[in-house]
C-alpha cells in the first residue's frame, strides 16, 4: 500500500460525516465589495434581505453566531504599513470586540472560524520589530477564548502551522482539517494547487496537482469528501474561472459551472450549503467589460439552472457564506 493511498484513507475516515436533513430557510450572507458591509438574505430568490455594517466569516458553532474579520490597527510595521487586529461581532453587528491584537502581526482580511468556533485559521505575517525583517508568514491558527455567554473575547496559542511565501484562500473541512490553495512551480512560473492539512498532526498533501491548471477558493462539503473550488483557465489571450468539485479520496472531478451558467467569465468563491446539496458562488468579471458580481445558487452536482439571488439588488456581491 503506497503512502498516497494511506493518506487518502485517513482523509476518508476523517472528513466523512453522516448525511444531514435539508436546512429550512437557506439563508446566506455575502460581503458587499464596494460598501464594506454584509448583505443577509434568504429564500431561493434572495428575499428577506437586510444589510449590516460589519462583515467577515460567520461562525457555525451554535446560536448566536458571530462575524469574524481583521481590521487595521494603529501599529506600523517595519515595512511602513499598518498591522492588524482580529475583531468579532454579533450577527446584528451591535457589539464588536477586538479579540486579537499583536504588535508584530498583520492578519489576512479573511480569517476563518473552525466549524465548532473554537479555533481561527488565517494567513498572516509576523514581523521582527527589532531587526525590521519579515520573521514568519503563512497560515497561523489560534484558540478562541469565550466568556460565560459564549461571546468570543480573546485568542491564545497563536502559532504558524503552514509556512507560505504568499497569501492563499483557505477553508476548514472539519475541526482538524484545513484546505487551502498555494503556489507550486510550473515550468518557468507557478500555478495554484489545493492542499489538505491536518492541524493536529501538522501534515498535509497536494489534492489536485494538475499541471497547467490553477485551483483557488476551496470549500469543503460538510457531508462528504468533496471539495469545491474555482479553476482558472487561459482562453485565447484572456481567462475564465469556473466552479468544480473534487472528491478528496477518489480524485474524481465534476464541472459545476460553464460558459452558459451565468454568462459571466468569473465564477468564484464557492460555498457548500449545510446539507451539501447546493453551492453558492459569486459570478461577474474582473476584466473589461467589468461586471459587478452577483451571488448564485446551483446544485452541487451541476444539474439544473443557477439561480441569481442578488439580481434585484444594487451592489457588487462577493464571498457568499451559508447560515445554518
Amino acid at each position: 500500500m503506497n503512502v498516497r493511498f494511506l493518506k487518502m484513507m485517513l482523509v476518508a475516515t476523517t472528513l466523512a460525516s453522516p448525511a444531514q436533513a435539508e436546512v429550512v430557510g437557506e439563508v446566506i450572507a455575502s460581503y458587499i465589495y464596494a460598501a464594506g458591509s454584509t448583505a443577509l438574505f434568504s429564500a431561493a430568490n434572495g428575499a428577506q434581505y437586510a444589510t449590516v455594517p460589519c462583515r467577515g466569516d460567520l461562525s457555525h458553532g451554535g446560536i448566536p453566531r458571530y462575524f469574524l474579520r481583521s481590521e487595521p490597527s494603529a501599529n506600523l510595521l517595519p515595512d511602513g504599513y499598518q498591522g492588524s487586529e482580529m475583531v468579532a461581532s454579533d450577527e446584528d453587528c451591535t457589539q464588536s470586540v477586538v479579540i486579537g491584537t499583536t504588535p508584530d502581526m498583520r492578519f489576512s482580511t479573511v480569517p476563518r472560524w473552525s466549524p465548532d468556533g473554537t479555533r481561527i485559521a488565517t494567513y498572516a505575517e509576523r514581523w521582527d520589530l527589532q531587526g525590521g525583517g519579515l520573521a514568519e508568514q503563512g497560515i497561523f491558527i489560534m484558540d478562541v477564548i469565550e466568556d460565560l455567554a459564549g461571546f468570543p473575547t480573546g485568542v491564545e496559542n497563536l502559532r504558524l502551522i503552514i509556512p507560505l511565501p504568499g497569501e492563499g484562500s483557505l477553508s476548514w473541512c472539519d475541526n482538524n482539517w484545513l484546505v487551502y490553495h498555494a503556489g507550486v512551480p510550473e515550468g518557468t512560473g507557478t500555478q495554484n494547487d489545493l492542499f489538505l492539512f491536518d492541524v493536529d498532526l501538522e501534515s498535509g498533501f497536494n489534492v489536485t496537482n494538475t499541471p497547467g491548471v490553477s485551483e483557488l477558493n476551496p470549500s469543503c462539503s460538510p457531508i462528504d469528501d468533496r471539495i469545491a473550488y474555482s479553476r482558472l483557465v487561459a482562453i485565447r489571450g484572456s481567462y475564465r474561472f469556473d466552479i468544480f468539485t473534487i472528491d478528496a479520496v477518489s480524485g474524481a472531478t465534476v464541472q459545476v459551472t460553464g460558459k452558459k451558467t451565468t454568462g459571466s467569465p468569473a465564477n468564484r468563491t464557492p460555498q457548500f450549503s449545510p446539507d451539501g446539496q447546493y453551492l453558492a458562488f459569486s459570478s461577474g468579471s474582473l476584466v473589461g467589460p467589468i461586471m459587478p458580481f452577483d451571488i448564485y445558487k446551483i446544485r452541487s452536482d451541476g444539474s439544473g439552472k443557477a439561480v441569481n439571488l442578488t439580481s434585484r439588488r444594487e451592489g457588487d456581491f462577493r464571498a457568499p457564506i451559508w447560515r445554518e
